[in-house]
């Protein structure tokens, strides 16, 4: 028999216990967030700066270098994500959200005195809020039930919001035959990003204070769309208290 509604719950003989999904609950979110930002300028770039010494390999021996498109192409670009929020009504929750990632691609490639060495370095801090519309109501969360009960109590959710962020990355590359320096190159990036999301969510209850969040939500960049719009994906455990 599926379990009682959370509003039927009662604790002791005579008094009903605290509805694990009334308004006015904290949450906590730990996770991991993974994007696929566009970075078509980026491509353009690494298309325009690669293209001189890999036509300045006239034998052919070195393969082109990993790249941040590379990195983005295996599910690379990954960020711890966390979380602060509130759950402001029956349908409404909102949270305060901040995260980063950072990380090195290295590429050295040798044939005799030939030298090849791209070297990509790159971190990215982000911080937001946003909404979380439950139109089903909120997830159900009860102690003691089975997998299909956790599933039919838990619910779908929209995600809207605001992001701000900061990239601070750097490439550089050189071709050389040594001890010879035929070409180098290098560039860095600095950049504030604003972007405005939307997507949707599902909430899988494990016990009465605790969830799996699951999401995708497209980031709407406003000035560099081309570079910086994104979809992104979030795990995480939220705790209620």
């Amino acid at each position: 028999m599926l379990a009682r509604s959370s509003s039927e719950v009662v604790n002791g003989d005579n008094d009903e216990a605290a509805d694990p999904t009334e308004n006015g609950r904290w949450h906590v979110d730990f996770g991991f967030r993974t994007g696929l930002t566009k970075l078509g300028s980026t491509k353009q770039q690494l298309d325009r700066r690669l293209e001189l010494p890999m036509k300045l390999d006239v034998l052919g021996v070195f393969d082109s270098p990993e790249t941040p498109l590379d990195r983005k192409s295996s599910f690379g670009l990954n960020s711890i994500y966390l979380g602060l929020g509130y759950q402001q009504t029956d349908w409404l929750i909102w949270t305060l959200f901040a995260g980063g990632g950072a990380g090195r691609d290295s590429d050295h490639q040798r044939f005799l005195n030939l030298h090849l060495d791209v070297d990509f370095d790159y971190a990215f801090y982000y911080a937001g809020v946003q909404c979380e519309l439950y139109p089903w109501g909120m997830p159900d969360y009860l102690n003691h039930l089975d997998l299909g009960q956790r599933l039919q109590a838990s619910r779908p959710y929209i995600i809207t919001g605001l992001e701000t962020g900061y990239v601070d990355a750097r490439g550089k590359g050189e071709f050389s035959f040594a001890p010879v320096r035929i070409y180098e190159d290098e560039v860095n990036i600095r950049d504030w990003l604003f972007s405005y999301l939307l997507g949707v969510g599902w909430a899988l209850p494990l016990s009465d204070n605790c969830s799996i969040n699951v999401s995708s939500h497209y980031s709407f960049h406003f000035y560099r769309p081309n570079e910086y719009n994104t979809w992104n994906f979030v795990s995480a455990l939220r705790y209620r208290f």
